[in-house]
């Protein structure tokens, strides 16, 4: 007597009653698998129909998860064509339920990072504009920084110096606090861009280190020792930097990869762009 092998894609009987928990991993995590469940969620279902709705993917692709779906016993096809859930794959479609929910959260979690600027960016608030920002003239924004943020609020007293202008507004004590460490962050980001091919760069997530910081409660003489440091520290980094070396790139965000050049020229604009938000509202004295 001879047995035939499972058809391809077909769970083993063995893995499935022995290690069900693997096995319903193995099956769902396959490309496709649970937007086609997904998808059948509301009823039955034809293969065109049900195509679309998946965005369009090959037919060859979504008959392969449909036949593995039917060996599975979690999709059925009708004599019409048409596919539908069983019970079993209803449940499946219950266990997606608290995905559901969690993609909801990553989605806004997402949303609530800013998005990276452009190569070619120019801002309209300070007029920095990148073209024209090479990587000796951002050397030298560093050099001078720190007497200029010094200087901005040399003449404020410490309530101003901790008073936010406006809801959603950081104080100037706020601010040196994040471009010092915004400076220590892109000393590890440019570093990290010279030591491996296509990093992903973690998001600073301002809002959130400001809070955990506890910006408005530092110590202005310390804060600003320390932004000298860093500023001199990442000055240092990016006068040893070649033209060839300028060209590596990382990622941060899906599509948003940038250049070891867009990372000198977006660290010094941080620092110009924020040394002119505290001299905006700042007045002597208040």
């Amino acid at each position: 007597m001879t047995t035939s092998a499972p058809r391809p894609g077909r769970p083993v009987r063995g893995s499935v009653t022995g290690r069900p928990v693997m096995a319903a991993l193995d099956l769902l995590g396959r490309r496709w698998t649970l937007r086609v469940l997904w998808e059948l969620r509301d009823g039955a279902l034809g293969f065109r129909p049900l195509q679309k709705r998946c965005d369009g993917m090959s037919s060859s692709v979504l008959q392969t998860r449909l036949t593995e779906l039917q060996q599975a016993l979690l999709v059925i096809r009708h004599p019409d064509g048409s596919y539908q859930l069983t019970d079993l794959g209803a449940g499946a479609c219950q266990a997606l339920l608290p995905l559901n929910r969690w993609s909801g959260d990553w989605a806004a979690a997402i949303d609530a990072i800013p998005p990276l600027v452009p190569e070619d960016h120019v801002c309209d608030s300070c007029g920095l504009s990148y073209p024209y920002t090479d990587t000796e003239q951002a050397a030298d924004m560093l050099a001078s920084l720190p007497a200029r943020f010094r200087q901005a609020v040399a003449g404020l007293t410490d309530a101003a110096l901790r008073r936010r202008p406006e809801p959603g507004t950081w104080s100037a004590i706020e601010y040196l606090c994040h471009v010092r460490d915004v400076f220590d962050v892109y000393t590890d980001r440019i570093n990290q861009t010279l030591a491996q091919e296509h990093p992903v760069l973690e998001p600073m997530r301002n809002d959130q280190r400001a809070v955990q910081g506890r910006y408005n409660d530092q110590n202005q003489r310390e804060v600003l020792d320390a932004l000298t440091e860093a500023a001199a520290r990442l000055r240092a980094l990016i006068t040893g930097i070649t033209p060839a070396q300028r060209l590596r790139s990382a990622t941060r965000l899906p599509g948003e990869e940038r250049t070891l050049l867009w990372l000198i020229r977006q660290a010094a604009h941080e620092g110009i762009h924020h040394l002119h938000d505290i001299e905006r509202p700042a007045t002597p004295g208040s």
